[in-house]
């Protein structure tokens, strides 16, 4: 298990709250509810706590590993876009912060010996 990848877990599942809310409008009319990018950054959304949850319990070999981080930042980075495309400022932020976190979760290895 890689513990550094539970905050891109915590923050894509943020995301895809904030990606459902604008999609489907429980709380009334977002301007984009029901359109197709608000669907597809839920789509990215989803993606991204996928991909960050085969990181954190799936072992992979290092060449699936590799390609599984750069999907997944990717994704959560394409899907940022599509939040300020679609003035979706909170799913923007959220997800430019799970990138980051991906990203940083390669280099905070809690299994690498300090010495």
């Amino acid at each position: 298990m890689h513990s550094q990848y539970f905050a891109t877990i915590f923050l894509a599942l943020v995301g895809i709250v904030l990606a459902g809310i604008a999609y489907f409008a429980p709380l009334g009319n977002t301007g984009v509810d029901g359109s197709l990018g608000a669907l597809l950054a839920l789509i990215g959304t989803v993606a991204t706590a996928l991909g960050a949850g085969l990181l954190s319990f799936a072992s992979l070999s290092p060449r699936w590993r590799t390609l599984l981080l750069v999907l997944s930042v990717t994704a959560a980075v394409l899907t940022a876009i599509a939040g300020y495309f679609l003035l979706q400022f909170a799913l923007a932020g959220v997800m430019a912060a799970a990138a980051l976190a991906v990203v940083l979760g390669v280099f905070f290895n809690p299994r690498r010996s300090m010495a």
